[in-house]
């Protein structure tokens, strides 16, 4: 199978120069979490911006200077095995398709593992217990919102889980929640706003390795993560088959899930990147 037979043709883009209100508008309409970039005027692919780009360059405003350039790309004509290959060597979800140096499509995750597992014979009965991610970071839901970014951020995740007082599996959220309820102003000067770099912030923690890293975010409202979590999540079973998960992912538009017992307890997280290396498999 080459990466014609599973891309994306139609896709969406944006061009330099631009700003990050382009790409906040195009993702928002869209709701895609990542995006080509071409020269304005043409179709030459010239970097690459994320969601994850927009938080952690928060003080920036410039497209150019957001995106990423000269990112890894691939043809038509590739083998599928080999994207695969790129993706989870580098821990990308999306690749760039290009013809001739111009932008003609791009391959992602869910384009693939869709093309692959979905309509397998071998996956229709196979469940997903032995892809679950068992190591899952949680948060309370009255964790202030910004701590639960850094925590996120820290652990480098797409996502928290976020629990109750009891233990139990109150919602999650993700990175593009934290996008949506971000502000574009930036907090210019931390210690006049906190009025002292040992000042103390909303919940009472005092820190100035704190107050660094809160100068690189976007401005998140100091709202208990339990009033912004999407409640009404969706989840699958440690019982359910691979085909039937990846069917799930792509009809929700997500790329990962909480597993749930048959009592309701978590048991941890399918992430669509985990069924990825099932798919070379099929192709080869």
């Amino acid at each position: 199978m080459m990466v014609k037979h599973c891309m994306q043709s139609d896709v969406v883009y944006v061009t330099v120069p631009g700003a990050r209100e382009d790409v906040l508008q195009l993702m928002a309409e869209r709701q895609i979490n990542g995006l080509p970039v071409v020269k304005k005027g043409t179709k030459t692919l010239v970097g690459i911006v994320t969601r994850t780009d927009l938080l952690r360059k928060a003080d920036e405003n410039q497209l150019a200077m957001l995106m990423k350039r000269d990112p890894v790309t691939v043809t038509p004509s590739t083998k599928v095995t080999k994207a695969v290959t790129i993706m989870m060597k580098n821990n990308y979800r999306r690749l760039p398709v290009v013809s001739k140096g111009e932008l003609v499509g791009v391959v992602s995750v869910p384009d693939i593992i869709s093309a692959t597992l979905e309509d397998s014979k071998k996956y229709q009965s196979e469940s997903i217990a032995n892809y679950i991610a068992k190591e899952v970071v949680s948060v309370w839901d009255q964790t202030p919102l910004p701590l639960a970014y850094m925590m996120m951020e820290m652990a480098g995740r797409s996502s928290l889980v976020v629990v109750n007082a009891n233990g139990g599996v109150a919602g999650l959220i993700t990175v593009s929640d934290f996008i949506k309820l971000s502000e574009v102003t930036i907090e210019d000067n931390i210690s006049m706003t906190y009025g002292g770099e040992e000042s103390t912030v909303g919940w009472d923690w005092t820190s100035k390795d704190f107050l660094v890293v809160t100068k690189r975010l976007l401005k998140l409202p100091n709202v208990p993560v339990g009033q912004v979590m999407t409640q009404n999540m969706i989840s699958v079973s440690e019982v359910t088959t691979v085909a039937e998960c990846v069917k799930t992912l792509r009809v929700n538009e997500i790329d990962q899930a909480p597993v749930l017992s048959a009592a309701g307890n978590l048991i941890g997280m399918i992430e669509d990147r985990s069924l990825l290396k099932l798919a070379i498999e099929l192709v080869e």
